[in-house]
C-alpha cells in the first residue's frame, strides 16, 4: 500500500506543477496584467469545469477493430446493483457460491482460438478489471465503487487517470475483493474464503500531428482461495431439507489455491496516409497457479492419488508467455481492415525442479469491416502455420442479426500436459472443430423490444475433464440448440419497466454424460424509474429474478482449481429473487440490494455447484462515485 500511496501523490504532483507554470507565465507583462492573470487562474481553478460530458475513453480492442469512436462514462443507473461477475452474466455462471471464487460458463464452449494455459477459471476478475482503456480526462479524474457485502464480502476499484497536457494521459487501477467464508466458518469474522488484489499502470500518448499513437500498460494480480472442498454430503441425502450453513462439516480444510498473473503491453500505432496505419502489438504474460495443502491428517481421504509426495501437496505450474503482432489497417470511406501476422512463445514449467517446455505459434489473419446506414457486414480469418484457424463472419442489417464462427482449435497446455501430486497426464490431442451459428430478430417500437434468438453449436473432438479428473476427448459429434427470447417493455411512459430473457437449451443424446446444460434459464428485472426531490434525484427500485432447471452441474476440482464434468450429483432447479434500490445524486450513485431476499427461512438454500451452497440472504451496499478536477 506505501507503493500505492506514493504513486498516487506522484500523479497529483503533475496537477501542481501545471498549475505553478501557469501562474507563472506572465512574469513579463505589467503588474496589472498579472493581477488579471492570476485572477483567471485562481476562478478556473476554483470552478468544477470538467465532467463526465468532457472525459472520454476508448478500448483498445476496438481501435484496432477501426473503431475510434470515443465513449463516456457510464451514469446509468439500470443494473447498477450487479456486482458479482455471476450476477452480470444472468447467473449464467457457475461459481462456489462466493464473490470472487472460480467461475465456469455454463452455456458458452471454451473457443480460444491461440493456445493459452487452460487454466482460466479466474479469467474474468483479470480481464474485467485490466480490459485495456485509452483515458482522456483533461483534468484529475478519479472512479471510485465500492461494495460492502453481508458476511464480511467487500470490493473496491480505485482508478485515477489524467491528462499531463492534450497528448499524454496516465493513471492507475487498484482492485481489491475480500470475503470471508460464507459456509462453515470458524469465527463471526475474518475467517478468510477470498482475498483478491490487483494494480494496473496504464498510459497513452498522441504525437501533436496525431500520427504516432502509443499505449502501454503493466498490471500485477494476486488471487488466493483458502478452500474448505465444498460440504461433506452424500448426493444420496439430496434433496437437503434443512441448510445449516455454519454448521456443515467440509471436505478440506486449511487448504490454499493461489494465482499470480503479471502483464506488460504496448501497442505502437502510426499513421503513414490518410487510410494507411502500421502497427506493432507486444504482450508479456506471465501466470503462477499454485496449490498447497500441508493438512493431510485431516483431508487424506479427499484423494485418491499420490504420486510425489504421501504427507503434502505442493502443486505448481508457472508459464511465460510472448505475444508479438504485426499489422497494418485503415478505412477506405465505409470500408476499415486490418491485416496481421502474429507470433507466440509460450513457455511453462510444472514444479521449479523439472526442465521448462517451450511451444512457438505463428498464425496470419485479417478483418475487414463495411458499416453504412443500418448495414454492418464484418468478417474475420485466422490461419496458423499447423493448418488450425478460425472464420468469423456477421450481418447485422438492424431487424437482423445472423453470425458465423467455425474454428479449428488445438487443445490448451494443461489438457495436453500435467504434472502434480494428485493427478498427472500426458496427451497428444486433435484440435476440436466447432461451428456457430447465431440468429436474431429484432422488434423494436418506442414501449416494447422483443428479439428471439438462435444459437446452433456443433462440437467434434470435443475435450472435457471427465468425472475422473482426466482429460477425455469425445470423437462423436456434439450438437447443442439454444432457442430464447428478450423481451422489454416500459410502461406509463417509462416508470414501470421490465427486461427479461429466456433461455431453452436441447443436447444431443451423443452428449450424455460430456456436456451437461440447464433445459431451461430466465432472468427478469421488473422495476420503477423515475426523479424525485424536484426532478433532480434518479431512482430506480424493483427485483431481479434468475431461474434455472435442475441438471448435472460441473463439480469443481481444487487441487487442479478447475470444474469438471460430474453425473451424480444432481443440482435441483431454483428461484431466487433479490431486491433493489438505485439513486443518483450527481455523480454518486448508491445501491442498497437485499440479496436473496426470498430466503425465508434460515434453513432454505440450494446449490450453485456441487457441494457448494448459494449464496444465503443478505443485505449488499454499493457505491460508485466520479471525482473531477
Amino acid at each position: 500500500m506505501k507503493i500505492y500511496f506514493s504513486l498516487f501523490l506522484i500523479l497529483f504532483s503533475f496537477h501542481a506543477f501545471s498549475q505553478q507554470r501557469g501562474g507563472v507565465a506572465g512574469q513579463g507583462q505589467s503588474g496589472r496584467q498579472n493581477k488579471e492573470n492570476l485572477r483567471t487562474v485562481l476562478d478556473d481553478s476554483t470552478k468544477t469545469i470538467y465532467g463526465m460530458k468532457t472525459t472520454k475513453y476508448m478500448l483498445k480492442n476496438y481501435i484496432l477493430s477501426g473503431d475510434t469512436i470515443s465513449h463516456s462514462l457510464d451514469s446509468s443507473l439500470t443494473n447498477f446493483e450487479k456486482v458479482y461477475d455471476d450476477e452480470k452474466n444472468l447467473m449464467a455462471l457457475q461459481s462456489l457460491g462466493n464473490i470472487g471464487t472460480p467461475l465456469f460458463d455454463i452455456y458458452n464452449l471454451n473457443t480460444h482460438f491461440s493456445l493459452n494455459s487452460g487454466l482460466n477459471s479466474l479469467d474474468k476478475y483479470f480481464d474485467r478489471v485490466s480490459s485495456q482503456t485509452f483515458y482522456d480526462t483533461r483534468s484529475p479524474f478519479i472512479d471510485l465503487s465500492l461494495f460492502f457485502g453481508g458476511n464480511g464480502r467487500s470490493l473496491v476499484d480505485f482508478v485515477f487517470s489524467r491528462n499531463i497536457n492534450e497528448n499524454w494521459n496516465l493513471g492507475f487501477d487498484i482492485h481489491r475483493i475480500s470475503s470471508d467464508k460464507q459456509v462453515a466458518a470458524t469465527k463471526t469474522k475474518g475467517d478468510k474464503n477470498i482475498t483478491s488484489s490487483l494494480f494496473k499502470l496504464f498510459t497513452y500518448h498522441k504525437s501533436r500531428d496525431k500520427k504516432l499513437t502509443f499505449y502501454s500498460d503493466y498490471t500485477s494480480f494476486k488471487h488466493n482461495i483458502f478452500g474448505y472442498g465444498g460440504v461433506d454430503i452424500q448426493p444420496e441425502s439430496l434433496p437437503l431439507d434443512f441448510f445449516i450453513y455454519n454448521d456443515f462439516e467440509t471436505r478440506l480444510n486449511q487448504t490454499e489455491n493461489i494465482e499470480k498473473r503479471s502483464r506488460f503491453n504496448a501497442l505502437f500505432n502510426y499513421k503513414i496516409v490518410s487510410g494507411l496505419e502500421v502497427y506493432n502489438d507486444i504482450t508479456l504474460y506471465n501466470q503462477g497457479v499454485f496449490y498447497n495443502d500441508d493438512n493431510f491428517i485431516e483431508n487424506s481421504g479427499f484423494y485418491e492419488n499420490f504420486f510425489l509426495n504421501q504427507n503434502f501437496t505442493d502443486d505448481s505450474i508457472k508459464l511465460k508467455t510472448f505475444n508479438n503482432r504485426l499489422g497494418i489497417r485503415g478505412s477506405v470511406k465505409s470500408i476499415s481492415y486490418n491485416i496481421f501476422a502474429n507470433y507466440k512463445n509460450i513457455s511453462f514449467r510444472y514444479s521449479p525442479d523439472r526442465d521448462a517446455e517451450k511451444v512457438n505459434r505463428l498464425y496470419v489473419g485479417g478483418n475487414i469491416n463495411y458499416s453504412k446506414n443500418k448495414v454492418n457486414i464484418d468478417g474475420e480469418i485466422k490461419i496458423k502455420t499447423s493448418g488450425d484457424y478460425s472464420l468469423k463472419g456477421i450481418l447485422d442489417l438492424g431487424i437482423l442479426n445472423v453470425s458465423y464462427h467455425s474454428s479449428l482449435n488445438e487443445p490448451s497446455v494443461f489438457f495436453n500436459r500435467y504434472s502434480g501430486n494428485h493427478f498427472n497426464w500426458q496427451n497428444d490431442f486433435k484440435s476440436s472443430f466447432i461451428n456457430e451459428l447465431d440468429g436474431r430478430i429484432r422488434l423494436v417500437n418506442d414501449f416494447v423490444s422483443f428479439e428471439p434468438f438462435l444459437k446452433i453449436i456443433s462440437v467434434n473432438d470435443y475435450i472435457y475433464l471427465s468425472e475422473n479428473r482426466i482429460p477425455q476427448q469425445f470423437d462423436e459429434l456434439i450438437i447443442n440448440n439454444q432457442f430464447g427470447v428478450d423481451f422489454k417493455v416500459g410502461l406509463f411512459n417509462r416508470m414501470i419497466n421490465l427486461e427479461s430473457r429466456y433461455t431453452y437449451n436441447v443436447l444431443s443424446e451423443s452428449s450424455e454424460n460430456v456436456l451437461n446444460i440447464p433445459d431451461h434459464h430466465m432472468y427478469a428485472r421488473l422495476y420503477y424509474a423515475g426523479k424525485w426531490f424536484d426532478n433532480s434525484i434518479p431512482v430506480q427500485f424493483g427485483a431481479n429474478t434468475y431461474y434455472r432447471s435442475e441438471y448435472y452441474g460441473n463439480g469443481y476440482e481444487p487441487a487442479l482449481q478447475s470444474y469438471y464434468v460430474q453425473n451424480s450429483f444432481m443440482l435441483e432447479d431454483y428461484l431466487r429473487y433479490n431486491l433493489f434500490f438505485n439513486m443518483q445524486i450527481k455523480n454518486l450513485r448508491i445501491s442498497l440490494k437485499m440479496t436473496h431476499f426470498n430466503q425465508f427461512d434460515k434453513f432454505d438454500g440450494y446449490f450453485v455447484t456441487p457441494y457448494y451452497p448459494g449464496q444465503k440472504k443478505v443485505l449488499d451496499l454499493g457505491v460508485r462515485w466520479y471525482f473531477f478536477n
